[in-house]
């Protein structure tokens, strides 16, 4: 059985998804789903189950990244991590409903992504 933590990644840019499974997997986390907009993620969630969401802010579909882990939560109880272009100050402000894990900015420092990650999943 493998034990790794189960992460959900939604981004709509093909080379940065692709790019964050290959790393997150070289990190030892495993990554059940990789998707572009908030409707995929709910429906993958909801199948899968993740330990955690990595989420793009600005995504396809209907609403954005933050509304999106909005009903994740809501709806499943799973926690989210941000990934944005933006400032983080403006998008942990937006989501402070949510409470997400963390707030990453693009480009993703992979070693401050493992930290956080390692350290939410140590608790």
């Amino acid at each position: 059985m493998d034990d790794r933590p189960r992460l959900l990644v939604v981004e709509d840019e093909f080379i940065v998804a692709f790019e964050l499974r290959t790393v997150l997997e070289e990190m030892g986390f495993s990554v059940c789903g990789v998707v572009s907009s908030g409707e995929e993620a709910f429906q993958i969630a909801e199948r899968e189950r993740p330990d955690c969401v990595l989420m793009d802010v600005s995504i396809k579909g209907e609403f954005d990244g933050i509304e999106a882990a909005r009903r994740i939560r809501s709806g499943l109880g799973l926690p989210t991590a941000f990934l944005t272009g933006f400032p983080r100050d403006q998008v942990m402000e937006k989501a402070r409903d949510v409470e997400p894990i963390g707030c990453f900015s693009k480009p993703l420092d992979h070693e401050e992504l493992k930290a956080a990650l390692d350290e939410f999943f140590t608790r």
